[in-house]
């Protein structure tokens, strides 16, 4: 199913190409809908011989295939938008294959970067303790990094720490309500900070000159070592998103550090007006495709994090 999307460049085709998919887009969704929330604590089911056919795959030391959503053009729900499946398709996280740890030799540490949260709780989609939120509805309930946080810790995951970025400056009443329904045993592992990321431009990441302060890769590398397990949400409006994943795809040194990211990347869908925003017309399908290609020939598992709809 993925490799029909390299066959050749796709801008234009987005929706014609979805749609000639639509029965393996059903296969790819059974199977990660089934295992999207798991029994906290069990590894999932393997996909079916026929759903296996339709899903991508790293092959790990272990020798077995460990798989992963195909890389889809419509960077998201595959039944989303082409299909007119409405915004709650759009805004469905669960046609991601996230790898459960269950009954896998533990990591010395796990770290989590989530670079662009949301300092805005919508507790009126929430019952109780957000540690019990079904993740599955929370997608704009609650930050990111606690969504994420609920997700991996049912894979047999808990991150030990986590750093948190959002550029939306916000006064005091409101960081408290940030701050409020963290128990302490996350206030301890939590890094909060309100403020932009800072990088360099693309041509010095390129030549691996970072920015030496505010700079999530430059901090990379002192946070976290090769035996960690980090995994990095991106989604910085008008931010350097794309420096970042440019420089994760051509630095081994920083792509090692990294086990798993799931990045929205903001691209010319094909004339459709998005809630994103303005996009820079040399970003479409075709180049999002191929950083996403790099980014997984790197070793990283790297996912669309689509939280946009159209307008």
């Amino acid at each position: 199913m993925e490799k029909v999307w390299f066959e050749q460049n796709r801008a234009g085709q987005i929706c014609q190409l979805a749609l000639q998919q639509k029965q393996q887009a059903a296969l790819w969704m059974t199977y990660s809908k089934d295992v999207f929330k798991p029994v906290p604590g069990q590894a999932p089911r393997g996909p079916t011989a026929e759903e296996a056919q339709v899903l991508s795959h790293f092959l790990d030391q272990d020798g077995r295939p460990h798989y992963i959503e195909p890389l889809s053009g419509v960077a998201r729900n595959p039944q989303a938008l082409c299909e007119g499946g409405g915004e709650a398709n759009q805004r469905d996280i669960q046609y991601l294959v996230v790898d459960s740890l269950c009954g896998q030799p533990g990591p010395r540490r796990a770290k989590l970067f989530d670079l662009g949260s949301t300092t805005k709780w919508k507790p009126s989609k929430l019952t109780g303790d957000f540690l019990a939120a079904d993740y599955r509805l929370a997608l704009g309930a609650l930050p990111s990094a606690l969504l994420l946080f609920n997700m991996y810790r049912d894979r047999c995951l808990e991150f030990d720490d986590i750093y948190v970025w959002d550029a939306v400056k916000i006064g005091p009443n409101e960081l408290k309500q940030w701050w409020d329904p963290l128990p302490d045993q996350l206030r301890a592992r939590t890094r909060f900070y309100n403020v932009a990321v800072n990088e360099t431009a693309c041509e010095s990441m390129a030549n691996g000159v970072f920015a030496e302060r505010g700079s999530f890769l430059h901090m990379l590398p002192i946070a976290a070592k090769p035996e960690d397990f980090v995994v990095v949400k991106l989604d910085l409006r008008e931010g350097p998103e794309l420096a970042i994943m440019e420089a994760l795809a051509r630095h081994p040194e920083l792509s090692s550090l990294v086990d798993e990211i799931f990045v929205e990347y903001r691209f010319d869908f094909d004339g459709r007006q998005m809630d994103w925003g303005q996009t820079d017309q040399d970003r479409n399908v075709d180049t999002a495709l191929d950083l996403m290609k790099r980014l997984r020939l790197a070793g990283v598992r790297s996912h669309f994090w689509m939280s946009a709809s159209v307008i």
